[in-house]
């Protein structure tokens, strides 16, 4: 799948959470949500810094404020649920359930801080299964690159 391809794959399917996804869809769009925020990062950091330098420290909700309110903000909102649909139909794609996208990403970040290894290592777990290659037919339906060829 070509760059633009998965990236109007990914928005068209932002709320698709059945099905599989190739590596390719999974990685350009994630490169595409990289290249998004660092390039609304570059234009936006100083306005940005202004107004996180006028928060009293301390104060979460006016944090939130600014920041779901700045560009950037709204930058990740906008790439966020494309890219939690794509890593489940990742984990489809390999055998296993959405479910491990909850597993993976979601419940390490409450964990305390003294405990931030698990992190780490659920981290590398979860890019150890966005890089594993799909097989065949599965639960999930068919390999998504055999069904792009067959086009």
């Amino acid at each position: 799948m070509s760059f633009f391809d998965a990236v109007i794959s990914g928005f068209l399917r932002t709320f698709d959470f059945k099905g599989r996804s190739s590596r390719s869809e999974f990685w350009w769009f994630f490169l595409f949500s990289l290249m998004l925020m660092l390039i609304v990062l570059n234009f936006t950091i100083d306005g940005l810094e202004q107004q996180l330098g006028e928060i009293q420290s301390g104060d979460i909700s006016d944090l939130l404020r600014v920041f779901i309110g700045s560009p950037l903000g709204l930058a990740m909102l906008i790439g966020y649920l494309p890219q939690i649909a794509l890593s489940v139909r990742r984990f489809h794609d390999v055998g296993k359930s959405g479910w491990w996208f909850l597993y993976l990403q979601i419940i390490p970040s409450f964990l305390p801080g003294s405990l931030s290894f698990i992190g780490v290592i659920t981290l590398f777990m979860y890019l150890y299964f966005m890089c594993e290659a799909g097989g065949d037919k599965n639960q999930y339906g068919s390999n998504p690159l055999i069904k792009d060829a067959d086009i």
